[in-house]
């Protein structure tokens, strides 16, 4: 894990994150993707939270972005947790939001014009019923504060979801200490799990 932080940093507003944590994903290998992925798994399974969650929201990985692999992350979740319903967004690409679909074995999956994979059809899920949400990034700070690919779908998300949902980023890269230019309205995650360790988010 010790090239997950080998750059140092003294612009961190969003913009400039974006950019340098987009193309440290690029350089990450195949390899290294699953490897840094079953480590994030391994620190999710050290969570306490799971026993008394009824829905679980969670993302499908973009191959092209080299996202974490959360397919072993829901294998994990159906076998030792058959009982929390999981839920998959489906994304309105013209208003940019979510919608959301319980996601079965059953349930059919298509890419959408953005290569995202995502529900056909399904039953839909209010926010309001989701205990935890557990979300892509591309950067974080030791607040909480998420840097994502800039398009704003899971800052809108999260303003529907209640206050007492969990929120657990998922990154191959440990925090920075601090992200600059956060808007009001963004809500910081609770915490990110990273293939080194847990991260309990400081507001």
């Amino acid at each position: 894990m010790t090239n997950c932080n080998r750059f140092l940093f003294y612009t961190v507003n969003k913009s400039s994150l974006r950019k340098v944590y987009l193309q440290k994903r690029k350089e990450l290998t195949t390899d290294l993707i699953e490897v840094y992925s079953q480590n994030i798994l391994s620190n999710l399974k050290t969570l306490d939270i799971f026993s008394n969650a009824k829905t679980l929201h969670i993302f499908y990985p973009i191959v092209g972005k080299k996202e974490v692999n959360t397919l072993i992350i829901v294998e994990w979740f159906r076998n030792e947790y058959p009982d929390i319903k999981l839920v998959l967004p489906k994304s309105n690409l013209q208003n940019h939001t979510l919608e959301h679909i319980t996601w079965t074995d059953d349930t059919p999956l298509a890419l959408n014009e953005w290569g995202i994979t995502e529900p056909e059809y399904g039953q839909a899920v209010a926010p309001k019923e989701i205990d935890i949400v557990i979300m892509p990034l591309l950067a974080v700070d030791k607040r909480g504060n998420r840097v994502g690919y800039g398009k704003g779908f899971y800052d809108r998300f999260l303003t529907e979801c209640r206050t007492d949902t969990i929120k657990i980023g998922l990154s191959f890269f440990e925090p920075e200490e601090v992200i600059e230019g956060v808007d009001t309205f963004d809500i910081p995650l609770n915490i990110t799990v990273t293939p080194n360790r847990i991260w309990k988010m400081n507001p």
